[in-house]
């Protein structure tokens, strides 16, 4: 997965390559029409309809040009490195824990396991010695 860092500039945004995900019928229609207004500004190098509906898109500002985008309506975009090519690349999945994880978390079952076996015999032992 492609680290995600957000570009907090758009008035203008400066050139470089970027994606952005953008949410709602409304605001996929606003953001269509404001790449078209910034023809020559604004690069889309790829579209992506996702499931809510959603928009995923890549997109370059090249260098000369300073497109102002309404980060109140669209977000932030985010910077797109080179290994960028679909949402796939940025979307977050759970972590899946390795093996070191899996024995400190067994290890620390374990322990509380001990604990409280080790309390249960000592109300055990004390039970038996008052008798």
């Amino acid at each position: 997965m492609a680290g995600t860092k957000l570009q907090r500039q758009i008035s203008p945004i400066p050139p470089g390559r970027y994606w952005i995900t953008v949410n709602s019928p409304g605001n996929i229609a606003d953001f269509d029409a404001w790449v078209r207004d910034m023809a020559g500004a604004v690069r889309v190098e790829s579209s992506q309809m996702l499931a809510g509906p959603a928009q995923f898109v890549i997109f370059q500002v090249p260098q000369g040009r300073s497109p102002f985008l309404n980060g109140s309506q669209f977000g932030y975009p985010n910077f797109a490195g080179p290994e960028v090519h679909s949402v796939q690349d940025v979307e977050q999945s759970p972590i899946v824990p390795g093996a070191l994880e899996q024995i400190e978390q067994f290890g620390s079952n374990a322990i509380g396991d001990l604990k409280f076996a080790a309390l249960a015999l000592l109300v055990l032992l004390a039970l038996s010695a008052s008798r």
